[in-house]
């Protein structure tokens, strides 16, 4: 059975160890949206897809259509702090992406 998008973003949100009131903060949704969103009742805007990728430091491809193990090729700064601003790891992820794009660039050099 294919993983629906709403299945990958409950998957997602648990990995990250966030809650359903943490990511609708986040998207400055209700938490009923996220559950909605997370049982296929919602449609994903743009939008919110972008700031998810960009929290979760993974490709739209996989949230959109499974593409991508976003597990094993990136690393997402995750952190035990509960109250955390997720906004604060969004821009945590984005230094990540920086560092490995700029690693990758590096090795291509030295190849």
């Amino acid at each position: 059975m294919t993983e629906t998008i709403g299945e990958r973003l409950k998957l997602l949100r648990k990995q990250h160890h966030f809650t359903q009131k943490q990511i609708a903060e986040y998207l400055e949704f209700q938490q009923g949206q996220i559950a909605k969103l997370e049982n296929n009742q919602r449609k994903l805007k743009v939008s919110s897809l972008e700031k998810l990728c960009e929290l979760y430091n993974c490709e739209e491809d996989y949230i959109l259509k499974g593409i991508d193990d976003n597990s094993t090729h990136h690393i997402a700064f995750r952190s035990n702090v509960k109250d955390l601003n997720l906004n604060t790891i969004a821009s945590m992820n984005k230094i990540i992406q920086n560092i490995e794009f700029l690693a990758d660039i590096t090795k291509d050099l030295e190849e």
